[in-house]
């Protein structure tokens, strides 16, 4: 027992410093800050929801004499909780009449990061709009700096124009940077047998219906004009990010059986940022659960109600 807490807190402590290198200079230091998330991944994925909670209270605790007790506060919602939920979803299982066990599945896994993501964008909003002066004062505040430094009015003037887009970019951001921690965190762990669920397959992702409207709504707000467009746009590009997951996860189901498909992959990985292949993959995601849910394609929705295990 005692092994298992030095670990948990060694993960925190590793972590804590991780995001800590975010105040210094370079590029390595973003770096180093982006996979920050990896060791609480690795706790919640390999050792369970005790192990990860110790892990994120170190963190918390390790922020305060760093940064002060805001952004230790700050650390843990945006980062901590966010993990500890993931992980405890993911662990959950439950077993058929045949003895065959049900792991929760990887949609829904999609679908909880998604609903975290827009319940962070309202308690934003609302923190922002009581304790300064809202959203797009910040944004502004954020990005009149970077603007200034640029040498042309064409392109202070471009930047400026993107700024209804950055609320949106962040959430994506911070969606996929949890994303990839944590595929990275369960591949480490099932190469050393320390995974305690499978690793799920992108092919195999599949979206309810109701997600649909939660685009379409987004989509509408959008449309409007002021704070209401800008937390509609930020809406879209959440719920629009399980649509892009599922359309790599049928590019990877296509290439499955290629013998060459590892050069694909590095070679489609290395443009995939490049406009409009994320709109032609995200699209072809929602295409593909379209025609799913058509032809009532729910199997792998057997896990919805499955119960944890230790």
């Amino acid at each position: 027992m005692l092994q298992f807490y030095l670990i948990a807190v060694a993960a925190g402590l590793l972590s804590g410093l991780l995001q800590s290198s975010v105040m210094l200079p370079g590029a390595g230091a973003m770096i180093l800050a982006y996979i920050a998330p990896l060791p609480l991944f690795l706790v919640g994925l390999g050792m369970g929801l005790q192990g990860v909670a110790v892990a994120v209270l170190v963190v918390g605790v390790l922020s305060i004499p760093v940064a002060g007790p805001v952004y230790a506060v700050v650390q843990v919602l945006v980062y901590g909780v966010p993990i500890i939920v993931l992980s405890r979803q993911a662990l959950l299982s439950r077993s058929d009449g045949q003895g065959q066990q049900h792991w929760y599945p990887a949609g829904n896994l999609l679908l909880w990061l998604s609903g975290l993501a827009m319940v962070g964008l309202a308690l934003t909003v609302a923190a922002l709009g009581l304790f300064s002066d809202g959203l797009m004062a910040h944004v502004h505040g954020v990005i009149e700096p970077f603007a200034a430094q640029l040498p042309l009015p064409e392109q202070r003037q471009m930047l400026m124009s993107l700024v209804d887009f950055i609320p949106a970019i962040f959430a994506v951001s911070w969606i996929v940077g949890l994303i990839f921690n944590g595929i990275l965190a369960q591949g480490l762990l099932a190469r050393f047998g320390q995974n305690l669920a499978p690793s799920p397959k992108m092919a195999d992702i599949r979206l309810p219906a109701a997600w649909i409207g939660v685009l379409a709504a987004a989509i509408f707000l959008a449309t409007l004009e002021g704070l209401i467009g800008v937390v509609g746009k930020t809406l879209a590009a959440i719920a629009i990010v399980p649509y892009f997951l599922l359309g790599l996860g049928v590019i990877h189901g296509l290439v499955r059986s290629w013998k060459a498909r590892w050069i694909f992959l590095i070679l489609f990985y290395g443009i995939l940022l490049i406009w409009p292949l994320p709109a032609l993959v995200a699209g072809l995601g929602f295409l593909v659960a379209v025609l799913r849910l058509r032809r009532g394609d729910n199997s792998d929705n057997a896990g919805d109600n499955a119960e944890g295990e230790e």
